[in-house]
């Protein structure tokens, strides 16, 4: 016996027209699903997240002073994005010696007390051709007299000359025929020279390390950077055109870019990290920084580059001495926000491992040999180094 709760239901038969109708409205449904979820996906390609992919973890270790260790501990860490939106990051400069040039507010040096970001000059680079670097500057004619008459005479050029300035000011920057009291003057000429032109969106003419460029429909800060193969991260587009994120910007919108590559130089008698556009001869100072060595003399002299994968955001660490971890998110993570790996560019420099350059959270360090011989940058400082320093960057330490 069937249950009548076993018994398979069934169903009326329908017409041939309602077998027709029914037939109708299934395919109806199925094409308007199909067409709804092209949409979907369109939508989903089209205003996926523009943000650069994180880069792949690395291993780094904070060499030691003691010859025991061997070095052996690592520290992992791991890059997890960019600053806060809707942030405008300043950067600190340090205090120089006064300028004694003749009285001018544009030529006094840049302070821990400045502000380099721009506020209201959002998207006001000169006009431009959309992706060609600015023209080439005419060789500038030397200042003449002594290096120190010298040094006044490229003071005095910053409000009107900056491009000029700021090559008469690495050549005597470079020449090494300044007091030491003299040469602080010329950092703070440099640093004055890059809140004028290299920090913000003005595009001076006749400076090659900037160009500008229209945005493209689909443009992206990160795209940008690749494809004008800028040689700097997209941070720093976002920070030298104030904008509050890297969404800011929207088509025909005009941006300045700074081309690249950017090389570093620290000179440990100075506590310098100094930063330059071009190489040899022609090189220009572009930026200088206050920085902290090694104790004991422990940073080594020699020529660097980036190693591959060691550019981090936000890092976690592992101190090699006392194997005490600090998060990612730690105020008291000893490396501050920044790390930048580094290896030797020569055979007899691959012996060198575990150096790199990050921030501190120890302002007071800053001038001082204090860290297990990296070179330490203070906050502000250390997020515009990472901006700049990229793998086709050199970094010499004398």
């Amino acid at each position: 016996m069937t249950l009548p709760s076993q018994t398979p239901r069934s169903s009326s038969p329908l017409s041939t027209s309602a077998r027709q109708a029914q037939g109708t409205r299934t395919l109806f449904i199925a094409v308007a699903a199909l067409g709804l979820g092209g949409a979907v996906a369109g939508w989903l390609i089209t205003h996926r997240s523009e943000t650069p992919e994180q880069s792949a973890e690395a291993t780094i270790v904070d060499p030691l002073v003691a010859a025991d260790t061997g070095g052996a501990s690592a520290a992992t860490l791991a890059e997890t994005g960019g600053a806060a939106a809707g942030t405008v990051e300043v950067i600190e400069l340090g205090t120089v010696a006064a300028v004694t040039a003749p009285a001018t507010d544009a030529a006094k040096p840049a302070t821990s007390t400045d502000i380099i970001a721009p506020d209201s000059k959002l998207g006001s680079a000169v006009p431009g051709i959309a992706g060609t670097p600015g023209t080439a500057p005419v060789t500038p004619a030397g200042t003449i007299g002594t290096p120190a008459q010298r040094l006044q005479q490229a003071l005095a050029m910053v409000p009107s000359d900056a491009v000029r300035a700021r090559a008469e000011l690495t050549r005597l920057l470079d020449g090494g025929d300044l007091s030491a009291a003299e040469r602080q003057q010329a950092y703070g000429g440099i640093n004055s020279v890059a809140q004028q032109i290299f920090l913000s969106p003005t595009i001076a003419p006749g400076d090659v390390a900037a160009q500008s460029y229209v945005v493209q429909r689909g443009d992206s800060l990160a795209r940008i950077a690749s494809r004008e193969k800028l040689g700097v991260d997209w941070r720093f587009v976002q920070r030298i055109n104030g904008l509050p994120n890297e969404r800011a910007i929207r088509p025909d919108m005009r941006l300045k870019l700074a081309h690249g590559p950017f090389h570093a130089e620290v000179v440990k008698s100075e506590f310098r990290f100094n930063v330059y556009a071009g190489t040899g001869a022609d090189r220009v100072m572009v930026l200088s920084m206050p920085c902290g060595l090694g104790e004991n003399d422990s940073t080594p002299v020699g020529t660097f580059r980036v190693r591959k994968n060691s550019k981090l955001v936000n890092p976690e660490w592992r101190n090699p001495r006392t194997g005490e971890r600090f998060a990612a998110n730690d105020p008291k993570n000893p490396i501050g926000e920044r790390w930048i790996g580094l290896e030797g560019t020569t055979p007899e420099m691959a012996k060198f491992t575990g150096y790199g350059i990050h921030g501190t959270v120890d302002p007071a360090s800053i001038g001082r040999q204090m860290s297990m011989g990296c070179v330490r940058l203070g906050e502000r400082e250390v997020e515009v180094a990472y901006e700049l320093i990229g793998n086709d960057s050199t970094v010499t330490i004398r």
